[in-house]
């Protein structure tokens, strides 16, 4: 099988943030239906931790999500308006599975073991004072979880009649959202463009599961505006080069090494995740519906 050169410009995002509704760059208009382009678009998930044996507290991020939805704004009405959105492991460019547990793709269906799937979908919306908005519903965790690891079928068994039922969790939790808006500028994107950055917070106590799934959870490098192109004939050995931006989570802090270079004993205990909480940040870039569906239509 022919291996591909892929060649990315990385750059690890710790975080980020968009001008405010009162800033000089706020949308002419935000009325109407937007659909995320999660060719730009991503949620980076964040939860507590300790370094240097549990003397120093920090925030860890845990990855980067892939992320698609609809935000609709009802300029009138607030309450109107909604904001649905689908978070999941960049394993692929689409999720594996719906909110029901549903595989979506069979190959991924047999190439992982474990799906996560997380869904916002708000219930009502306010408009804060400062001009934020304020979106609460639900927080929907979808897992499933399949024993690749069973034994070999038996004779006249076939392996997917061997293979256990996939088992499927899904439990739902209240959140609130607030969200801030700017026009999209700069980097050669399209007039009438939005970007929105919207932050949210679930503890253990409240929320185990979410909180425990995604500290679980593997979550691989996200490629933001991915671009291959395929090689000429005379280097076709080569393979396709790649590029785009990489967002991956930050290494934690090393630790300490003895004189003689050998780690100290118990240095595997410098850094652990707590996962007392979890913040999900989500950076969208929000294209008009119409224009959102004829991308999807193109790749």
């Amino acid at each position: 099988m022919l291996k591909h050169a892929v060649v990315f410009t990385a750059a690890v995002l710790l975080s980020r943030g968009v001008v405010g509704l009162d800033g000089s760059s706020k949308p002419a208009s935000m009325a109407g239906s937007w659909q995320v382009d999660n060719r730009f678009s991503d949620a980076q998930l964040t939860t507590d931790a300790t370094t240097d044996y549990g003397k120093t507290k920090m925030n860890a991020t845990l990855g980067f999500a892939r992320i698609n939805g609809i935000v609709k704004f009802d300029g009138n009405d607030p309450t109107k308006s909604a904001v649905d959105l689908t978070i999941y492991p960049a394993t692929s460019i689409s999720p594996s599975i719906d909110e029901s547990g549903i595989f979506l793709s069979d190959w991924l269906a047999s190439r992982f073991p474990h799906h996560t799937l997380v869904g916002f979908h708000s219930t009502r919306i306010l408009r804060t004072a400062d001009g934020r908005l304020q979106a609460t519903g639900d927080l929907a965790l979808t897992s499933v979880d399949r024993n690749v690891d069973a034994e070999m079928p038996s004779e006249g068994l076939s392996e997917a009649d061997a293979d256990p039922p996939p088992v499927v969790h899904r439990t739902t939790h209240e959140v609130t959202f607030v969200f801030d808006f700017a026009a999209a500028t700069g980097n050669g994107l399209k007039a009438g463009n939005i970007w929105a950055s919207g932050t949210t917070t679930v503890s253990r106590e409240d929320f185990p599961q979410m909180v425990r799934t995604a500290v679980n959870t593997y979550w691989p490098p996200l490629i933001q505006d991915e671009n291959c192109e395929a090689p000429v004939a005379r280097e076709v050995h080569g393979g396709s080069r790649c590029t785009g931006t990489v967002l991956e989570a930050p290494a934690l802090p090393e630790a300490p090494r003895a004189a003689n270079s050998k780690e100290f004993h118990g240095s595997q205990n410098f850094n652990a995740i707590v996962g007392e909480h979890l913040t999900i940040l989500v950076h969208l870039r929000l294209m008009p519906k119409a224009s959102g569906e004829q991308a999807a239509a193109r790749n």
